[in-house]
Formats: C-alpha cells, structure tokens, sequence
C-alpha cells in the first residue's frame, strides 16, 4: 500500500548534499518514493527552499542541476507541489504563531496537516514543537 507522506527541505537537501550526516535516511526516502512505496507532496516553498541551500553549501552549477532533477521528478509525479494560496498561508501563520515556528517551516507542517500525511523532517527542533499536529518522522524514527 502507498504511504501519502510530506516531505520537508531538509530531506531532499540531505539527499542532494554528498557528506550530509542524514544523507543515507534522505536517500532511503527518496529509494521508497522512487519504487512506489511513499507518494510525496510537499509546498511549492520547498523546492526554492532546496535551490537555496544548495547553491549556499555546494555551487550555483549543482544548484542548477538540483533545480532541472527537482522539476524531472515532478514531471515524473514523484513529488507533487502544493501553491501556497491565501488559506493556506493564513493556515501557517496561525501554526507559525501558536508553535513558534519559523516561517518556511509552518508552511510545509500546514501542507502535511491539510493532507493529513506523515512529516518527514531532519529539522528535530521543528519536529519537537510539532509533535501532536501532524505525525512527524525524523532520522531518529523513521522506519528503514
């Protein structure tokens, strides 16, 4: 059975980062969505979110190519991009507030509550203030 699941940046960023501490959970993540197994979503944030940080800890040349894999695996229907509209931004700032969350955080925890999916995250401060809003995974829990 497909398991619906959220991704946060920090997964995809440690699957793209050569050296990262969680790269070989962020990949095992990435092997599941690959075979079927997940069905990710996550918001349009995301993806900008990764480019940045890409580009800051590696080159604007791995950036770029981050950019075009992320946009093939949309196009391939391994993750799905949610818009971040007027309700749902209204929706992450409430979590941002009640929480004391950082921004681009409450967007993708508001993302994963809408849809009523697991969070994965290796952000544990995040995962920490989230726990009791949506089910959240981390390199600590994840079931490998």
């Amino acid at each position: 059975m497909v398991k619906e699941i959220t991704i946060d940046s920090s997964v995809l960023v440690s699957a793209f980062v050569k050296g990262d501490k969680f790269r070989s959970e962020a990949r095992q993540v990435m092997k599941r969505i690959f075979s079927g197994e997940y069905r990710a979503t996550t918001s349009a944030t995301v993806f900008v979110e990764v480019c940045g940080s890409i580009s800051r800890r590696t080159s604007l040349d791995n950036a770029t190519a981050v950019r075009e894999q992320l946009i093939k695996w949309e196009d391939m229907n391994f993750i799905t991009y949610s818009e971040l509209t007027v309700k749902r931004r209204n929706e992450a700032a409430e979590l941002a507030v009640r929480l004391g969350l950082r921004g681009m955080d409450a967007i993708v925890v508001q993302a994963a509550k809408e849809k009523n999916q697991v969070l994965i995250t290796f952000d544990e401060e995040a995962a920490e203030k989230i726990k009791g809003v949506v089910e959240v995974y981390t390199h600590k829990n994840l079931p490998l």
